[in-house]
């Protein structure tokens, strides 16, 4: 079987969950002896017609702008033939789905976060690429031979709102490697983190809206007064943000730490130096995909307290892998002061994690599913 990836951003890109879950797939994909070749397809610039080939990890990687967008796809057919594209996120899908459908190819999408929660969000209305987006997406909803949702929560509202029929949507959670896990890394160094400090930490943007890092800071101060040796590591950017977060915090600013510009391999060693890792999501449509960073949390064996939303009710709570709690800042500090202050309660949870992590986001595991998937789509093929 060979696999063609399509992505709406550069490989390898940032280090976000988004672009690092497609270079997870390839890498698990070619260990299974899987053919897997690249593309980006770009939107700038908006003229050229110019493909370009590189290779990534010995993988081909193109890049297509996107007057190219169907016959770069052409080439690459004469060049790699393959038997399923597999879209990543709503970008990857409605720019491919043009040669998808010309030529009849099988596409898979995989749904990073549903369409509509983001694409321009501050404008009142909308504009033209919101447009775009989710009308092409229809069309992609309705020709694509499989879908990949992140969560439960996705998988209904594709099913319900979009009109895919159950058989063709699958829930696969975005996997990671948990052999970087499992070897043995120096201990780090934090500035302003000594030995004798009970660590708070959060992985992740510390600005965009859904994650809800406004929420831990406001609980933040409740947690200072009651355990003067807590701190607080922000792991994410922008700095600025940090600053403005520090202001905020008071008297407590100085017992918050940002890390920005961390590596995957420098966020593994990083949170086993954590005492407890928060995750204050917000309730909202755009969480009711899991993100990465949960996968992340879990394989680091650490204590986890997190909202109760979506699927961490059951990956977190019913598997008794997690401290959940409600929304709010309030319940927020009780759940983490309840982990610092219980060591058995924080033994337990850390206990739990390495199961779940495996049984969910381990991708020797979902690799299978997705291998699952591929063949589906080539026995469905296209909807329309």
């Amino acid at each position: 079987m060979r696999i063609l990836m399509v992505t709406s951003f550069p490989i390898p890109g940032e280090y976000d969950g988004t672009a690092m879950l497609p270079i997870k797939i390839m890498r698990a994909l070619k260990q299974r002896g899987v053919d897997v070749v690249l593309a980006y397809l770009m939107a700038r610039p908006p003229w050229g017609w110019r493909v370009s080939r590189t290779e990534f990890e010995g993988t081909p990687s193109y890049s297509i702008p996107p007057r190219a967008w169907v016959s770069g796809l052409r080439q690459i057919a004469r060049e790699f033939p393959f038997d399923v594209v597999h879209a990543q996120h709503y970008g990857g899908a409605t720019r491919s789905y043009f040669a998808c459908r010309r030529y009849n190819w099988p596409l898979v999408y995989e749904i990073h976060s549903l369409l509509g929660d983001e694409v321009e969000r501050s404008r009142l209305g909308r504009g033209l690429s919101f447009r775009f987006y989710t009308t092409v997406e229809r069309w992609v909803c309705r020709h694509a031979a499989m879908v990949i949702a992140l969560g439960e929560p996705v998988k209904n509202v594709v099913v319900e709102e979009k009109g895919i029929p159950a058989e063709r949507v699958t829930v696969i959670y975005p996997g990671i490697d948990l052999g970087e896990y499992e070897r043995p890394s120096e201990p780090v160094t934090i500035p302003g983190i000594g030995p004798e400090h009970r660590v708070i930490m959060y992985v992740g943007s510390i600005v965009h809206p859904n994650q809800g890092v406004p929420i831990l800071i406001e609980a933040l101060p409740a947690v200072f007064e009651k355990l003067p040796e807590a701190r607080c590591v922000l792991v994410g950017g922008p700095a600025d943000a940090g600053e403005q977060y520090r202001s905020q915090l008071g008297a407590f600013g100085d017992r918050l730490v940002v890390l920005t510009g961390q590596t995957p391999e420098q966020v593994v060693a990083l949170t086993r130096r954590a005492d407890v890792l928060v995750h204050p999501r917000l309730a909202c449509r755009e969480n009711f995909s899991v993100q990465s960073k949960i996968a992340v949390y879990l394989a680091s064996g650490r204590p986890i307290v997190a909202t109760d939303f979506g699927d961490y009710t059951t990956i977190l709570g019913e598997s008794g892998a997690g401290r959940l709690t409600a929304v709010a800042p309030g319940p927020l500090a009780e759940g983490i002061l309840d982990v610092l202050t219980h060591p058995d309660l924080a033994a337990r949870l850390s206990a739990a994690t390495q199961p779940v992590a495996r049984e969910f986001f381990g991708m020797e595991r979902n690799i299978d599913r997705y291998l699952d998937v591929y063949h589906r789509a080539l026995r469905f093929g296209p909807r329309e």
